[in-house]
C-alpha cells in the first residue's frame, strides 16, 4: 500500500500536466505572436518541439491590472482591521485611516515595509505591508484618501 499511493500520485501528476512534448508546435497560430516579441529567436528555432513563450508577456499585464484595483486589495488587506470606510482603529491600538492623505498612507506604508514606522501595530503591519508594490501602495493611497 505505501508504494501504491507514490505511483498513483505520480500519474496524477503526469496526466494533469498541460505540457505536449510529443507534439510539435502549430506554425499558423503560435508564429504570428511570438514574431512580433521574438522574431530573430524564434525564426532560428523553429523546429524544436518546445511550448512557445505566448503567455509570459501578457502574465506581467494581468498582475499589474489586478494589483491596481484598490478596493479589492483593500478590501483584502485592510477591511478586517480598519473597516470598509476606514473608520475603525484596529484593535483600538492604530490611528483612523480614513482622514489620512495620500501622502501619509504612503508614508506609513513604505515605512511599515522598511520598519521605520509604527507603534504598537507595527508587526502585524510590517507583514501586511512587506508584499505590496509601489504600484500598489499608490494606488491604495489614492483609495484611502478618497474614503
Amino acid at each position: 500500500m505505501k508504494t501504491i499511493i507514490p505511483i498513483l500520485c505520480s500519474f496524477l501528476l503526469i496526466g494533469c500536466s498541460d505540457s505536449k512534448p510529443t507534439e510539435a508546435p502549430a506554425t499558423s497560430e503560435m508564429t504570428a505572436p511570438i514574431e512580433v516579441n521574438q522574431t530573430a529567436s524564434i525564426e532560428t528555432n523553429a523546429s524544436v518541439s518546445t511550448p512557445p513563450v505566448t503567455a509570459t508577456p501578457s502574465a506581467p499585464v494581468a498582475v499589474e491590472t489586478a494589483a491596481i484595483d484598490a478596493s479589492a486589495l483593500f478590501a483584502q488587506k485592510c477591511v478586517s482591521c480598519h473597516g470598509a470606510k476606514g473608520e475603525k482603529s484596529a484593535l483600538n491600538k492604530s490611528q483612523i485611516i480614513a482622514n489620512f492623505s495620500e501622502a501619509q498612507v504612503k508614508e506609513a506604508l513604505k515605512g511599515y515595509q522598511n520598519g521605520t514606522y509604527g507603534k504598537e501595530m507595527k508587526a502585524l503591519m510590517q507583514g501586511q505591508a512587506k508584499g505590496l508594490n509601489d504600484a500598489q501602495i499608490d494606488a491604495l493611497a489614492k483609495y484611502i484618501s478618497a474614503l
